[in-house]
């Protein structure tokens, strides 16, 4: 399984849109608290709308790209901030944690998948309400780029962009993401 993660592509952030890959054990499930590491000076994380692969495919065309996605939720990125370790800066987005996951919502289950609004919440307030219909670089896109070069394999995940600007993390927190009226993500911030 592959976390491949996109930032920026949501007209909130005004951030470029990049990419970056994470190891398959940076994901936290849902319901799991999500520990600060002692590593970094501090860790920054982003809302995202995560889908999950169904098939497996090489070189997928734009115009096929929807069959190849089955299930989305809310999920977070996070970074660390300033690690302890320049030689290590390649895994300030892969660590155990960095890539936070909710419960999945088939797509088959949802009357427009594209327009279904996922609203994220720190602390209970909503810092991002957004659906992948905002996005800059469209998810068909999106899975054909990255298809190109490396397969897709069903498992693997995609964040498509970071919906809102990202935020420091602190002790405390608690992060939680609904797709309508179905609450799909809960994860406390420790230390």
């Amino acid at each position: 399984m592959k976390v491949i993660g996109i930032t920026g592509n949501y007209n909130t952030t005004g951030d470029a849109t990049g990419s970056y890959l994470m190891a398959d054990s940076s994901v936290l499930y849902t319901g799991r608290p999500l520990f600060i590491h002692d590593f970094a000076s501090g860790f920054m994380a982003a809302p995202s709308i995560v889908v999950r692969m169904g098939r497996l495919g090489k070189c997928i065309a734009p115009k096929f790209a929807h069959r190849y996605w089955d299930a989305l939720t809310a999920g977070f990125n996070v970074k660390a901030c300033q690690g302890d370790d320049p030689r290590l800066e390649a895994l300030d987005r892969a660590f155990d944690g960095a890539a936070i996951v909710g419960d999945w919502v088939t797509a088959s289950g949802i009357e427009d998948p594209l327009h279904a609004v996922v609203e994220v919440k720190v602390d209970d307030t909503v810092i991002s309400r957004s659906c992948l219909a905002d996005m800059t670089w469209p998810l068909d896109e999106v899975m054909a780029g990255a298809s190109t070069r490396c397969s897709i394999k069903m498992g693997d995940m995609l964040f498509t962009g970071d919906t809102a600007p990202g935020f420091t993390l602190a002790p405390g927190m608690h992060l939680t993401a609904a797709i309508g009226d179905v609450q799909v993500l809960d994860v406390k911030v420790r230390r």
